[in-house]
């Protein structure tokens, strides 16, 4: 892969990470590939670093929300 996401990869991610369990990433950005978190922590550009780290691949990158909401 290019590094670069497509709108389906990030759709696919996206409902990845919507059916996940997230209780213990709440409050946190994660970052995400190929449907595997790959790193967390509490801010995004450190997170992005992290994941720019671990793989060359461009990450989904998500804040979890500290209380629950319905998302339509």
């Amino acid at each position: 892969m290019s590094g670069r996401n497509t709108m389906r990869d990030i759709n696919d991610e996206y409902e990845w990470v919507h059916n996940q369990n997230l209780k213990k990433f709440k409050g946190k950005w994660i970052a995400v590939i190929n449907k595997k978190i790959i790193c967390s922590g509490p801010y995004a550009d450190d997170v992005v670093k992290e994941a720019k780290k671990i793989s060359k691949e461009t990450p989904f990158l998500i804040k979890v929300p500290t209380e629950e909401y319905l998302s339509l």
